[in-house]
């Protein structure tokens, strides 16, 4: 224990100037390692907004640590134990990363193509390099192994035990959702083994700074199905233009008699533009849902005084223009990686009564976190701000659960086909009868 102390006592002569210097070293020293563990655990203590609702003492858990973490060999190995620490505090908007702003081929990113799960199955989605598609690699191939391991085992080993989460659903599904399941170091090579619709599997040797030359998804995706019926895909609520390319399909979704949101697989983003989407649904105010976060005042500290809160009942957000309004049925369809400000959008699309949520239970994790630079080119988010839904219920830790309840399914996947979608479909049919 007395290593320990002397280690935080002595940091600012060991590593000070190191910070500056050099911002994202290969190694750590023990000061480093004991500086930044320190640094991350008071700024926990200060600014998570769950961090009186622990079940255990936060102080005497990092004290703990703090041995594990000193006998890493490389600031990777760090890395990950300080992660795996993060998951303790069992939030999805609190976590470490590291930075990812030069341009070095061992920047952390995938491989070209999106996955998601279903069952205990991994797919691909989408596919952005005709180099991977030549070799066989499309929408609907699955996923059998990493580097010589199961799918499923592969996740267990090196995704899971270091992804902070909210709810079970969250970390089920969230490691095999867009371009998570393959993120690692550009240089690291990793062999994927598929297996095609047909049945055959074929093996794909490479490192991850390959080339990208197939654009990716828009923000949008829509189509007319028949009936005239609108079908929008949000793929995220990120994006400078959002609000005009939402501006540029809202004709056309004018003239539907009946509108699907997908946000399945919407990971959140800018809560704005979320909120610009649920003022054309609603015709009257739309209440939004309170939120908290953590105070602290030295000298109210210095008295003795208890945990003191910010709270906020936010203004209703003002329709469109009445003419702007859709007021046609509506089904919104979510799952387990509808996560952050998509599910703020739950949270008001239930809240004006418009439609039914179908799907799976959202993943359960919203807030405004606060970004930490914690040295050495490693950062944390701390989740601080607290919020219930319209009518005052709990979601985070929960997960929005959904009027119906569907999974999809496989075999529906593999024929090009949507069970989720069908469900709707037939809702807006019952409506109408």
């Amino acid at each position: 224990m007395k290593r320990i102390y002397l280690l935080l006592l002595c940091f600012p002569v060991l590593c000070g100037m190191n910070l500056h210097a050099q911002q994202n070293p290969k190694n750590l020293t023990d000061g480093e390692k004991a500086y930044i563990l320190s640094k991350f655990c008071t700024e926990v203590k200060y600014n998570y907004v769950f961090y009186n609702d622990l079940t255990f003492d936060w102080d005497s858990l990092c004290m703990n640590t703090l041995p594990s973490l000193l006998a890493t060999q490389s600031k990777d190995e760090y890395v990950r134990e300080l992660q795996r620490l993060c998951t303790r505090l069992a939030d999805g908007h609190t976590y470490i990363y590291e930075d990812n702003s030069d341009n070095s081929l061992d920047w952390i990113r995938p491989f070209p193509f999106k996955t998601k799960r279903i069952d205990n199955h991994v797919f691909v989605t989408t596919v952005l390099s005709t180099d991977f598609q030549r070799q066989g690699v499309q929408t609907g191939c699955e996923i059998i192994k990493i580097d010589g391991m199961d799918v499923l085992a592969y996740v267990n080993r090196y995704k899971r035990p270091y992804i902070s989460s909210s709810t079970p659903q969250w970390l089920d599904y969230s490691p095999y959702a867009g371009f998570e399941l393959t993120k690692d170091k550009g240089s690291k090579v990793s062999k994927i083994t598929f297996k095609n619709q047909k049945g055959r599997t074929f093996t794909i040797e490479s490192h991850r700074n390959v080339k990208w030359d197939i654009a990716a998804n828009s923000i949008f995706d829509y189509k007319t199905l028949e009936g005239k019926i609108g079908l929008l895909k949000i793929n995220s609520f990120m994006g400078n233009n959002f609000q005009k390319e939402f501006d540029a399909l809202y004709q056309k979704i004018k003239e539907t008699d009946a509108l699907i949101i997908d946000i399945r697989d919407n990971m959140g983003g800018n809560s704005s533009n979320a909120d610009y989407i649920i003022r054309h649904l609603s015709e009257t105010p739309i209440k939004m849902g309170n939120w908290s976060s953590r105070m602290y005042i030295a000298a109210h500290g210095s008295w003795g005084y208890p945990q003191e809160w910010f709270m906020e009942t936010p203004d209703a957000l003002k329709p469109m223009n009445k003419e702007d309004v859709y007021t046609k049925p509506i089904m919104l369809l979510v799952n387990a990686v509808t996560f952050s400000s998509a599910e703020n959008f739950c949270v008001s699309f239930r809240g004006i009564k418009r439609g039914k949520i179908i799907g799976m239970p959202t993943g359960g994790s919203t807030g405004n976190p606060i970004n930490i630079n914690l040295g050495c080119g490693i950062y944390a988010k701390i989740c601080t701000k607290k919020e219930w839904d319209v009518d005052g219920n709990k979601f985070i830790g929960i997960g929005i659960k959904p009027d119906i309840e569907v999974k999809e399914n496989i075999d529906i996947f593999l024929k090009e086909k949507d069970c989720i979608i069908e469900e709707a479909l037939r809702q807006i049919q019952n409506n109408k009868k």
